[in-house]
């Protein structure tokens, strides 16, 4: 108890020497002395916070480089598609040895990570079928099954079929893996990139060297002097979808 009257009876001291040198210093003026924390309070109350506002040329470069976000978006773009619920089923093509179980919950976590095409407002939910898209986790060499344009190389998405090579899946690439990336960080990459397609985005290229590599970079391929990154950049988030 005297600990904190000592302490009390500290910080008042404190705050009267504060008031006491920006008083006014003329005898006529109002000492203002506090002598306890009603005091104080009394005090506190005639003490206006300045307003601190954004200086113009802050707000102009603000507003430019969100009119240059909007300005890169294909016409008819969205982003923002708060409460929207996208509906996605999951099947395996050919013989898979990753444990289907957790591709399925590893895929969602991703997709309803507050990092990824979730910060568009929307939420991704899995339903037996039906759903917008069709998750595939398939044999490296039956990728190509869906089209000629799939390689057994890589991941790819055709249509409906957001398709994930599992021997990336299981293992990444040599690009991602000599740039110090973790296995499971690829496994957030590829899904975001394939379903990135499906949203209606186009690969894209490095920006420059050292920055972020945008999530339709093909990270699997070539970082082009970019950094890995797992998740999209705030200037992918919209949708044509």
């Amino acid at each position: 108890m005297q600990k904190r009257v000592l302490a009390g009876a500290m910080v008042v001291a404190v705050f009267a020497a504060m008031f006491a040198f920006i008083a006014p210093q003329n005898t006529q003026a109002k000492t203002l002395e506090p002598e306890s924390f009603s005091d104080l309070r009394e005090l506190l109350k005639d003490i206006k916070t300045p307003k601190i506002e954004q200086p113009k040329w802050l707000k102009d470069q603000i507003a430019a480089e969100e009119a240059a976000r909007l300005a890169a978006q294909p016409a008819g773009a969205r982003s923002n598609l708060a409460g929207r619920i996208v509906t996605y089923s999951v099947i395996q093509k050919g013989v898979t040895s990753a444990d289907f179980a957790s591709f399925q919950a590893n895929a969602n976590a991703t997709m309803n990570d507050s990092r990824g095409w979730a910060r568009l407002g929307m939420s991704f939910r899995q339903v037996a079928s039906g759903g917008e898209f069709v998750l595939v986790l398939s044999q490296a060499s039956l990728v190509p099954s869906f089209s000629s344009a799939c390689s057994a190389d890589w991941s790819c998405r055709v249509g409906q079929y957001v398709i994930i090579n599992q021997d990336r899946w299981n293992g990444a690439t040599t690009a991602w893996n000599n740039a110090g990336g973790s296995l499971r960080d690829y496994q957030h990459m590829v899904i975001n990139h394939e379903v990135g397609h499906w949203l209606g985005h186009d690969h894209l290229s490095c920006s420059g060297a050292g920055n972020l590599a945008p999530i339709m970079l093909q990270q699997s391929i070539d970082l082009q002097g970019c950094k890995f990154n797992p998740w999209p950049l705030a200037s992918e988030l919209w949708t044509t979808r």
